[in-house]
């Protein structure tokens, strides 16, 4: 199992709201299949307001491949692949040119 959370600020609340639309929506069949390719037999993802007014976003990502899968699907040449970590990059604001953020420990 993986599990992280991602920064959201809330200017780009509507866009991840556009993002998770998607999945559950038009691309649902391309999301499941990312799954499916990556090991992942749960993909679930808790919205969490901050006191500042922003967000984080709250993954857990069950099955075998769980702990990899951000790290397989950004290394993916797979076209939905990309286009949801360019997603994932874009909302979150994420800086990837150093890499993945580094694995959560779990203490609990």
């Amino acid at each position: 199992m993986g599990a992280f959370a991602a920064p959201l600020p809330a200017k780009n609340f509507d866009a991840w709201k556009g993002f998770i639309d998607d999945l559950t929506g038009p691309r649902r069949a391309e999301f499941d299949d990312m799954n499916a390719r990556h090991n992942i037999t749960e993909h679930r993802a808790y919205l969490q307001p901050t006191p500042d007014g922003n967000y984080l976003v709250v993954v857990v990502i069950d099955g075998p491949g769980g702990d990899q899968m951000m790290m397989n699907v950004g290394m993916s040449d797979h076209d939905f692949d990309k286009w949801f970590m360019g997603k994932v990059v874009e909302i979150h604001e994420l800086d990837m040119s150093a890499g993945p953020p580094p694995t959560p420990e779990r203490v609990l």
